[in-house]
Formats: C-alpha cells, sequence, structure tokens
C-alpha cells in the first residue's frame, strides 16, 4: 500500500506547542487512516490520528511538538486545519467554524490546505484562500529527498504584508453599498508572537464566505450587480447588436459552449453526467436575471437555464460559485457535478474573471466574442483588469491573489492556471507543508 509522508516546517515566529494541525474529512464514509510515530518513546511507536472534529469538544488537535517527526497518510481526503495560539472548539460533530461574528471561534486565527491521498496518480493537494486568508504557507513535493513541485502561498519576490494591506484595502471603506457593512479583516485577540498588523489579525474574509445579504456580518465587497446593470445598459433589451461588440446586444451578453468530459473514471454513456457538448446564447433582460438557450447533446431539443440576479449577486451566487438556477421552468436547484453545473461553472467564471463582454482583444480577437471554452485558454496574466477596465466588473478579491499567490483564489482558479500539487505515488513519497507569519516572505 502507498504512503505518503506530510512534514510540516514551521517559519511561523511561534514555538511549536502553539502551532496545532487537524484533520477535517470530506466525508463521514471516507477512508481515513493517517499515522504519527509516538513522540516520546526511542523506538517510534506508530499512533493514529483522530478526525479533529468527529465529537463535540476541545477538538483533537496535534501541536507540532507531537508531529516533530512528520505523518504518514495512507487514505485521506480532506481539509488540513492549522491553528496560531487557541485553537477552534468544535461545537457539534462534523463542525467546522463558519465565517459569522455568532460563531464563538471566529475571532481565532486559522487556516487550511486541502489534501487527497488514497494512493492514486490522480492524488493532490492544494492550497486554497477561496474562504479566507490568514497564514501564509507553502507545499513542496519531493521523491527520495529531491524536489519534484511547489507551491507557493505567497509567490517569490512578493511577502505576506503584500497580500494583508491589499486585501484590506478593496474592503476599506466598504464598496457593497450595503448598511453596516465593516472591512473584510477581522481583529482579535489571542496568544501569538511577534505581533501582527492591527490591533491582533485572525483572518480576511473573502466574499464568497459571507451570509447572504441580510445577513451578518454584512458583506463589505462591491456586487455583481454594477457588472449587471452595464450588461443591462450597453448590451441589454433594446440595445444595437453588434453596436458596442460584435454579436452582443439587444439581450445577448455572451456564448456559453464548449465540452464537458463527463463524471468519474467510469464516465457515463447516458444522462447529465455523461461526456457532451453544449451551445447557449447567454441573455440579460431589464431586471439583470440571466438565460441560457441553447442544447445540450444528451437533451432533445432547446433547454432554458434562467438564474436570478438576486441570486446572482448574492455571496454565495458569482462569488461562491453556487447560483441557483431553473432548467426549462423547473424547480430551482443548485451547481451539480453534472453538465450543468459545468455550465454554470463557465458563466459564472466569466464573471469572476471579467470575460463577459469584454472589449479587450487577445491575438486580434475581442474575448466577448469568444466562445466560453475559449476563456480557459487565456493566460491568467490577462485576466480581471486586463478584460475590464472598471474594478467593479470583475472579482477583485481573485485579481490580487492571482498575482500574490499560487492558492486557489476563487472557485475556477484551475481552469486558467495550476493550482494543484500532484501526489501520484510514482513520482512523489514526501510532502512538505511550510508554515510562515504574516509578515514574512516565502
Amino acid at each position: 500500500m502507498a504512503t505518503l509522508t506530510v512534514n510540516f516546517k514551521n517559519n511561523s515566529g511561534l514555538p511549536d506547542n502553539l502551532v496545532s494541525i487537524g484533520f477535517v474529512s470530506g466525508s463521514t464514509s471516507a477512508p481515513f487512516s493517517i499515522s504519527y510515530p509516538d513522540p516520546n518513546l526511542t523506538q517510534p511507536l506508530e499512533l493514529e490520528i483522530q478526525p479533529l472534529n468527529q465529537t463535540k469538544g476541545a477538538g483533537n488537535w496535534y501541536s507540532l511538538t507531537d508531529l516533530s517527526n512528520g505523518i504518514s497518510i495512507s487514505n485521506f481526503s480532506g481539509r488540513i486545519y492549522v491553528a496560531y495560539g487557541q485553537t477552534w472548539s468544535v461545537l457539534n460533530a462534523g463542525y467546522e467554524p463558519a465565517q459569522n461574528i455568532t460563531d464563538v471561534n471566529f475571532f481565532l486565527r486559522y487556516d487550511k490546505m486541502e489534501l487527497t491521498f488514497n494512493g492514486n496518480p490522480a492524488d493532490v493537494a492544494d492550497l486554497t484562500s477561496i474562504d479566507y486568508w490568514s497564514i501564509p504557507m507553502q507545499l513542496e513535493t519531493f521523491l527520495n529527498g529531491v524536489s519534484v513541485q511547489t507551491d507557493n502561498g505567497i509567490k517569490t519576490g512578493k511577502t505576506a504584508e503584500m497580500i494583508y494591506s491589499q486585501l484590506s484595502a478593496i474592503t476599506t471603506p466598504p464598496q457593497s453599498g450595503l448598511q453596516n457593512a465593516i472591512a473584510a479583516v477581522v481583529p482579535g485577540s489571542f496568544q501569538q508572537a511577534p505581533t501582527q498588523p492591527g490591533t491582533g489579525f485572525a483572518r480576511i474574509i473573502g466574499p464568497s464566505s459571507y451570509p447572504p445579504i441580510g445577513g451578518v456580518p454584512i458583506i463589505p465587497y462591491a456586487l455583481f450587480s454594477n457588472y449587471i446593470d452595464y450588461l443591462i445598459q450597453d448590451f441589454g433589451p433594446g440595445t444595437t447588436s453588434g453596436q458596442v461588440i460584435p454579436g452582443l446586444g439587444n439581450g445577448t451578453i455572451a456564448t456559453i459552449a464548449g465540452h464537458f468530459n463527463g463524471v468519474g473514471p467510469n464516465v457515463p454513456t447516458t444522462g447529465p453526467q455523461s461526456a457532451q457538448s453544449y451551445n447557449f446564447t447567454a441573455s440579460v433582460n431589464s431586471s439583470g436575471d440571466i438565460t441560457l438557450t441553447g442544447t445540450v447533446g444528451s437533451v432533445t431539443g432547446t433547454t432554458t437555464i434562467v438564474y436570478k440576479k438576486s441570486d446572482l449577486i448574492s455571496p454565495s451566487g458569482i462569488y461562491g460559485a453556487n447560483a441557483p438556477f431553473s432548467i426549462n421552468g423547473g424547480a430551482s436547484q443548485n451547481p451539480a457535478n453534472d453538465v450543468y453545473g459545468w455550465i454554470t461553472g463557465d458563466l459564472l467564471a466569466g464573471f469572476n474573471i471579467g470575460a463577459i463582454a469584454s472589449a479587450t482583444k487577445i491575438n486580434s480577437v475581442q474575448v466577448g466574442t469568444m466562445e466560453s471554452s475559449k476563456w480557459f485558454t487565456l493566460p491568467d496574466t490577462s485576466l480581471f483588469n486586463n478584460l475590464q477596465q472598471n474594478s467593479l466588473y470583475y472579482n477583485q478579491y481573485a485579481a490580487i491573489l492571482q498575482q500574490l499567490s499560487d492558492a486557489y483564489n476563487f472557485a475556477y482558479s484551475d481552469r486558467f492556471s495550476p493550482v494543484l500539487v500532484s501526489l501520484d505515488p510514482s513520482t512523489v513519497n514526501t510532502l512538505q507543508v511550510s508554515l510562515f507569519n504574516v509578515t514574512t516572505s516565502s
């Protein structure tokens, strides 16, 4: 059976006993097999790691003092949490902290990475800042001591202070226009050293982590309502087709088209999880609702998919990649792992990077005229402010992180640039996770 050795390198400035690690499985039914050498024995005895949030209480946290000789993973798919100073407590079985001021763990400093290892060639790890940004990390893989691949939470030549200050600036003052919105920086009071920027620093919350509009805390990031209003004004019903961008106008805002490769190693031959092509015209109405009209390979006739503006501008919508939709007038549903989820991903990714109705020319072709699948061939340096001059017409949070970090910055980062580190056991047998301080460069 293949195993993966994971070592933790502490560059945080904190002593090992104040840096804690916890393991949260992505599924209660998935295999979970992680062990570590007993640090108190001369002849190491392998001890079994327990899931962090299995039962209510303090949680199964392991300090770096315990894990000084690393861990050995045989089967695990989920999140590895890191906490500086005080660890978050488990409020109930299966709990993970909510980015909400009513959560008792809200003001603590923690972060996470994601990893899947079951001894398969497709196994991967990644850094993610989609939900929030807090603890800078670095992933580096090795085969028999030789470095294979590196994923930098802070890109070479950049600093964590750059990330902190630039992310902080886009919600100070708040841009959402909603009453009582506050900056996305979470101050806190907890044991840590050295002193962080601000009066204690826990996290900067990403735009997708806020509750629905009307909830607390109130999202301070710019809402995509400005982008949608622009689409209505310049390309909505009654405007002249082709006046601004060829093929767009009189409601038409994009072409959502491409090929879905299907789901799983044994792809079904029929149904929404089968491999198939799709071709839709995206249009906006005067209310800002988006409608896709066209064809899906597995379905006979015309298919219509509708996204309401209120759902798109909600934090879970365009930002969170989970905007609900209805198909052919049916009940509202959320994106799933099927062709409709993939199509939705095209549309929402287009909003996030600013590709929809972009007049920018790449290789003499205006991006707004491209089929959506072509957007994913664009260089990652050509996205965001290179596609739209108005900063309200793309995901500002993702745009900043894209320049400074290799981590996931929004849900579809991997469609545009490599953010995954391979854990193929034929080419990798060790993963090193380096942990940094917010004022430290990797």
